[in-house]
């Protein structure tokens, strides 16, 4: 009796896990889609349009419309998105690439025209063949707004974590560091430069340009200083990693 009264309860359980499942797959979907109005609408598939001769909108099971301008967060196949700026653009949203618990990272990729003077998420120009196409990241606390990922703004969010400000720190010095070698290593370019051409001479009509070694001890300044950033992890990216993992301890 005693066993058969479990058997009974155990397939109960199942049905109703089963039922429950069915009814949270069946009513929300997959993905969704948050307006800044704090309305939420879910569906099993969620795209991004961008026609050539009509506006960019999201489409949603393939039924349903939204003007991008409208959207505050979203989530599809590509992954989690959530709103930098304003306007309908595809880089208006940046995608999640690190989950909390508190600090989220983000990231959208824009393409700066002629030195930086204007951005187009369509990268190359037609009569702009000077293109730079850049990420920049930013960051959320406690699933609120995004910031621009720079000292300034992470030295305010993560100001009750000793060991992300350590890191913060030791950012702030590197840079430092790095600006005095950089202009160390100019100026010896520069020097060299100013050296090699004075010294210089003309033989048959032609010029012969004698390098002056301190343009060698120049580049090498400057070629060892790239090296090593190479090599370096970003400390801004370290003291997020940092407060979420002491967090999670």
């Amino acid at each position: 009796m005693l066993k058969t009264r479990n058997l009974l309860t155990t397939v109960l359980c199942l049905l109703l896990g089963y039922t429950a499942f069915g009814q949270t797959d069946n009513g929300q979907g997959r993905y969704f889609l948050q307006l800044q109005d704090g309305r939420t609408f879910y569906g099993n598939k969620l795209q991004y349009k961008s026609p050539l001769f009509k506006s960019n909108h999201f489409l949603l099971d393939d039924s349903l419309k939204f003007n991008p301008s409208m959207v505050n967060v979203y989530q599809n196949d590509d992954g989690f998105f959530a709103r930098v700026d304003a306007g309908s653009r595809y880089d208006s949203f940046a995608k999640r690439l690190t989950d909390g618990p508190r600090i989220d990272r983000f990231y959208t990729t824009r393409t700066y025209y002629d030195g930086g003077y204007g951005y187009s998420p369509y990268g190359y120009g037609y009569g702009m063949p000077r293109t730079n196409r850049k990420r920049i990241y930013f960051f959320s606390k406690d699933n609120g707004p995004l910031y621009v990922m720079d000292f300034d703004n992470l030295e305010t969010a993560l100001a009750d974590n000793a060991s992300s400000m350590a890191l913060l720190q030791r950012y702030k010095r590197d840079k430092l560091i790095n600006t005095g070698v950089s202009i160390v290593g100019a100026g010896l370019l520069a020097v060299g430069a100013v050296k090699s051409i004075s010294n210089s001479q003309e033989v048959n009509g032609s010029t012969n340009l004698r390098i002056n070694p301190l343009m060698y001890a120049g580049a090498g300044v400057l070629g060892a200083q790239l090296i090593i950033n190479l090599f370096q992890k970003d400390k801004l990216t370290q003291a997020m990693e940092v407060y979420n993992y002491q967090l999670q301890q």
